[in-house]
């Protein structure tokens, strides 16, 4: 599988532990739960509804480094 994610969301999820899809979906919205950033709103929103449209199997196919652009 490609990695659908952009530098940018690639970047996001870099922040946090990236070797479990659910708790990493867990950790990003409690964290954006104290982020009153409309751009980080809109940004980690595409993450989540791009990790909850994928299996855990094609999850743990995607490497996560993070890049500059």
């Amino acid at each position: 599988m490609n990695n659908p994610f952009t530098v940018e969301e690639t970047n996001l999820m870099c922040v946090f532990e990236t070797s479990n899809r659910m708790k990493l979906m867990e950790e990003i919205r409690r964290v954006m739960l104290h982020i009153k950033d409309s751009d980080m709103e809109e940004l980690a929103g595409q993450v989540l509804r791009k990790l909850d449209g994928m299996t855990d199997k094609e999850f743990l196919k995607i490497s996560f480094e993070a890049a500059e652009e």
